[in-house]
């Protein structure tokens, strides 16, 4: 290269590397970038079925192997976008074990949000749905108490979110905020190991959180109306509660749910735990019952109950290590709500102790 090109090379150069570092700069300005992650490890003592840590998941650890890294580990990331101080967008992508068993990642987030005021809001897109209390984030293993939620409160609903759009709507009366949410659109229920898979529903919900203090109440109204085999409606009522006034936390939920194939189904749980120092140990108990009997014939479906306890460990920035321990008693042998595979020794009444370890980070 001649001095000449040196000299007019030099000076692009510098340009080039100045406008990147600005379109860095004007990136960093709109969006933000985080992460979030679960290795985790679980054994199971009971070979006459796979214990599995979402309904969703074809097999688990205790028959098909007696360790597993399967049930709860996961890799997410997620990208915070803002475009104005009134519209805002997120995407989330997930990689875990699903009902395809295989850790393909899925988007669970994608969708904008225009703020009218600061209580009122309008989303459009991948929306998750607050089924449950911690549904939001009960995928980020740093975010909750325990190792997972409790299997028993998600068995009724394998929808996690919802294509469509939603209004939020926040209520200040005194010393009482209310968080309101109406959504509605389309969403994908997925069964394994049936002869029958439910694919796109059309989906309706109404939430309202009610936060006093340290104390919030969540109610809840969902329907999902199925037009594959089998068709038919099922609505949902739950009631959560929390209460966490500093070093101590309260955890109760539950939901009812309405299925003219299925039958009715109760699900709850109870769980409380203290955080002392950079420990936090916990217990739950949390149970499955079929209320009534619904055309499907199954007289006991999902039945089980289980007695937790563990402690979470917080030993770093961002990192936290739990140790889980759990006993689950089958109350039925129609797929009982955390087993799948069942053989032909297993027996109602019949006992599994699970161990759970984990190491969950944040990005």
């Amino acid at each position: 290269m001649s001095g000449k090109r040196k000299i007019l090379a030099a000076p692009t150069v510098l340009a080039l590397c100045a406008l990147a570092s600005a379109a860095d700069a004007a990136m960093d300005d709109y969006v933000t970038f985080s992460g979030f992650g679960t290795l985790g490890a679980v054994h199971s003592d009971y070979t006459q079925a796979d214990f599995i840590a979402t309904v969703s998941q074809p097999r688990g650890v205790g028959y098909s192997r007696s360790w597993s890294v399967t049930p709860d580990s996961d890799l997410g990331g997620q990208a915070n976008i803002v475009l104005s101080e009134a519209l805002s967008g997120v995407v989330q992508v997930l990689s875990r074990d699903t009902a395809d068993g295989n850790f393909k990642p899925s988007v669970e987030w994608a969708n904008l949000k225009y703020d009218f005021t600061p209580d009122l809001a309008v989303r459009l897109g991948r929306i998750l749905l607050p089924t449950y209390e911690h549904a939001d984030i009960r995928n980020v293993g740093y975010s909750l108490p325990w190792v997972r939620v409790p299997v028993e409160i998600t068995y009724a609903s394998t929808a996690t979110h919802s294509d469509g759009v939603d209004a939020l709507y926040r209520i200040r009366t005194g010393a009482v905020t209310q968080n309101m949410q109406l959504q509605w659109g389309t969403t994908q229920l997925d069964l394994p190991g049936l002869d029958f898979t439910l694919n796109r529903a059309r989906i309706a919900l109404f939430s309202d959180t009610l936060q006093y203090g340290n104390a919030s109440l969540q109610l809840l109204y969902q329907q999902t109306d199925a037009s594959q085999n089998p068709p038919g409606r099922l609505r949902m009522e739950g009631v959560g509660f929390a209460y966490e006034p500093g070093p101590w936390f309260v955890n109760v939920d539950s939901n009812y749910t309405h299925n003219s194939y299925f039958g009715d189904l109760l699900a709850w749980y109870v769980s409380a735990g203290m955080r002392v120092g950079h420990f936090a140990p916990y217990a739950f108990y949390s149970a499955m019952h079929q209320e009534s009997v619904g055309t499907s014939a199954l007289t006991s479906l999902g039945n089980q109950h289980t007695v937790a306890a563990g402690v979470r460990w917080d030993f770093a920035k961002n990192l936290d290590f739990k140790l889980q321990l759990e006993q689950i008693t089958l109350d039925s042998l129609d797929d009982p709500a955390a087993f799948a595979n069942l053989q032909p020794g297993a027996r109602v009444g019949d006992k599994a102790h699970v161990i759970s370890l984990t190491l969950d980070f944040l990005l």
